[in-house]
């Protein structure tokens, strides 16, 4: 059986573990986490982001790590 690959809330904890202590990335990746564990949805992370009040700097942090984990890596070509 194969593992189930891990969540969004359970991919924006990993960064926050490894964030620096009392960084900017570390508090936007906690924030990103529970935003998305209270939505269950990338789309409601994003919606609470925007309404609730953070402060901007986390706010910004926390939406462009959502952008990170949302945003599909591209492969390299298949040699032919």
């Amino acid at each position: 059986m194969k593992a189930a690959a891990p969540s969004l809330a359970d991919r924006a904890r990993e960064l926050q573990r490894l964030a620096a202590v009392g960084s900017i990335r570390r508090k936007a990746a906690g924030v990103l986490a529970v935003a998305v564990d209270t939505t269950r949805t990338a789309a409601g992370a994003r919606r609470i982001l925007t309404t609730h009040p953070l402060p901007t700097e986390i706010r910004d942090a926390a939406v462009k790590l959502l952008d990170e984990l949302t945003t599909p890596e591209e492969q390299p070509p298949c040699p032919e």
